[in-house]
């Protein structure tokens, strides 16, 4: 006990110290006090802070440290994507048709040509109607049965475009879903449980689809915590699903989205339905075929990039981030994950950002496997403040205690409302990037990764994060 104590009197001793000797700023001390916290004793702090208008350097610790990022490596993306590609810029998914239609009956082909939009009957954009809109252009058109079959052009992207990097417990879940040339409601799934008594396994709530392709495998429990616990595992273009964990007990109805191991399958059989066919002989194709009687049946556009942009930062999607890191590829056809990672590091290199010493395996920070130094983001960010996309890339930032994944912090002080950037966050993870206000009204970017967090000490220490930028406001 004693030799506890006495190792609590020397870090306040330390503190008190820090706080009396004038050649320390508040910001500085407030990152000591950070960097103290026991929640960070076996993990590591990377933070810089920069006056964009004077370019005086706040405060820096470990800035060229190369630490896992998680999601504000979409900071890198967007910014490359919005740069490169423009604010307007529209994905599209073009549906045609071969043959001719007589009397209601297409004698012919169907053909989708994926764009990689990844907005296409997405949740996170409600109001764009595509069923009805494809509904209408099939009546329009007479098209009541198909002879031929539904064709996907899938070219545009290379048939595997899962990151290397991703780890089976996350691609099996919404977040992890795999992008794909053609992309519908996500590539996730919505899966509807039952739950009883604690302790006793869960039920389907609807059933399980008959004409499903894949075999679903639920081993999940009902549980007295208040919390989705429940684990999907599966991989693309696989038939399986297993689920295991926890969902709240005595729910009768409790939604968890899985990702969609074939979502062109699903689309396929999804349009079946809504045109009312008999069933369509599926083909992929993923080398581009021209078809030279081909007819224009609908074009379905995304909304605009900016807008897209802006969900990918605020919410955080990984799919969205993936879309975008694959078709900012510099390459017209079979664009990958790595030539979009070449794409944003030739991106980097225009702009003289060094990025030595990171590694980048996605577009999305999902894998742990990615590497970021806090001096990278913080040049990326200083580069992006003083481009013709300024306005634009701001806007499509999180605001502290208003909105996105930075609501529920920087809530209250200077910060609230102040603060713009991105939160990255994964197991033991805790990062944020992005712009702040001083209190002379200059803006000051800042980026601040935590790595081998203890969780039970988040509440901790994100009154620390909280009161360090409230310092970087200050100095």
């Amino acid at each position: 006990m004693m030799k506890q104590l006495s190792i609590l009197f020397l870090a306040l001793l330390s503190l008190t110290a820090l706080a009396q000797d004038r050649s320390l700023s508040t910001t500085e001390v407030e990152l000591q006090r950070l960097r103290q916290d026991v929640g960070l004793k076996h993990g590591q702090v990377g933070f810089v802070a920069v006056n964009l208008d004077n370019g005086r350097i706040i405060s820096e610790h470990n800035s060229y440290r190369a630490m896992v990022p998680a999601s504000i490596q979409k900071l890198l993306t967007t910014s490359n994507a919005l740069t490169t590609l423009g604010s307007d810029y529209v994905f599209k998914t073009e549906f045609t048709y071969t043959g001719e239609i007589i009397e209601g009956t297409l004698h012919g082909d169907l053909v989708i040509y994926g764009g990689g939009d990844p907005t296409f009957n997405s949740r996170y954009f409600p109001n764009q109607n595509h069923d009805q809109a494809i509904k209408e252009a099939a009546t329009k058109a007479g098209i009541k049965t198909i002879t031929g079959k539904l064709v996907f052009d899938l070219s545009l992207y290379t048939e595997h475009t899962t990151p290397s990097g991703w780890v089976w417990e996350d691609m099996g879940n919404y977040f992890g879903a795999t992008p794909t040339a053609f992309m519908w409601a996500d590539n996730t799934i919505n899966l509807d449980l039952r739950s009883g008594q604690a302790g006793t396994d869960v039920m389907l709530a609807n059933g399980w689809p008959g004409d499903s392709p894949y075999l679903l495998d639920v081993d999940i429990k009902a549980s007295t915590e208040n919390k989705d616990n429940a684990w999907f595992y599966s991989a693309p273009k696989g038939n399986v699903i297993y689920g295991k964990g926890t969902i709240p007990a005595h729910k009768d109805r409790f939604t968890v989205k899985i990702s969609d191991p074939d979502p062109i399958q699903s689309y396929a059989t999804h349009l079946e339905k809504l045109l009312n066919l008999k069933e369509v002989e599926l083909q992929r194709n993923y080398t581009h075929i021209e078809y030279a009687s081909s007819k224009p049946f609908i074009t379905i556009s995304s909304p605009p990039l900016a807008e897209i942009i802006k969900v990918t930062n605020q919410q955080s999607v990984n799919l969205y981030a993936e879309a975008l890191n694959l078709i900012s590829d510099h390459a017209e056809e079979y664009k990958s994950v790595e030539g979009g990672i070449e794409a944003l590091e030739d991106f980097l290199t225009t702009h003289k950002i060094r990025f030595q010493g990171n590694r980048f395996i996605d577009g999305s920070g999902v894998s742990p496997m990615n590497r970021m130094t806090p001096q990278l983001m913080i040049d990326a960010l200083a580069m992006m403040y003083r481009s013709e996309m300024k306005d634009a890339f701001m806007q499509t930032l999180a605001v502290g205690g208003q909105s996105g994944t930075m609501k529920y912090y920087f809530k209250e002080g200077k910060a609230a409302g102040n603060i713009k950037g991105k939160s990255g966050t994964m197991k033991g993870v805790r990062n944020y990037a992005g712009y702040v206000e001083n209190k002379y009204g200059e803006t000051v970017a800042f980026c601040l990764m935590m790595n081998d967090c203890d969780e039970t000490r988040k509440s901790e220490i994100m009154q620390k994060v909280e009161r360090l930028m409230e310092a970087v406001i200050e100095d």
